[in-house]
């Protein structure tokens, strides 16, 4: 019997390689997947192993990594890691935002791909709960900001 892990393993590893095919990218050579990834993110380099790791459902991206392999294929981070939401990265040139209307936001910044699914999630929040969450995020970011 499949464990869950391997399973979500399997599944990414499916949305991966059908990304790196789209964009021309033999799924036979982890060393140039590797290349080509690192050329474009040399912050964020990733060994010619991990990918045949992610390639063969041995392992799933860290989320610095995830982040970074999502804005190269074009994909949102969710869908990549795990197949909901929309599957293509909505920049935010093309998002289209009209004042005033529910369930719509616009988040540019560093942490773009991390935090939209936090406040896609936020969005169906009762007002309440928006409060609350609030809350705590300013606790976290006090208690952050003693810890720099």
């Amino acid at each position: 019997m499949e464990t869950t892990n391997e399973k979500l393993r399997e599944e990414f590893s499916l949305r991966l390689k059908k990304e790196l095919e789209r964009m021309g990218m033999p799924i036979t050579s982890p060393t140039r997947i590797a290349a080509e990834f690192n050329a474009k993110y040399p912050g964020n380099k990733i060994a010619s192993q991990t990918v045949r790791k992610w390639l063969f459902a041995e392992a799933i991206p860290t989320q610095a990594k995830l982040v970074a392999l999502a804005g190269w294929l074009e994909v949102s981070e969710q869908w990549l890691r795990f197949g909901t939401g929309r599957r293509r990265a909505v920049k935010a040139a093309d998002a289209v935002h009209t004042p005033g209307e529910r369930g719509v936001a616009v988040v540019v910044g560093k942490n773009q791909a991390a935090v939209v699914p936090v406040v896609e999630l936020l969005a169906k929040l009762s007002p309440k709960n928006v409060r609350l969450v609030e809350s705590m995020v300013r606790c976290v970011l006090a208690s952050q900001n003693e810890d720099e």
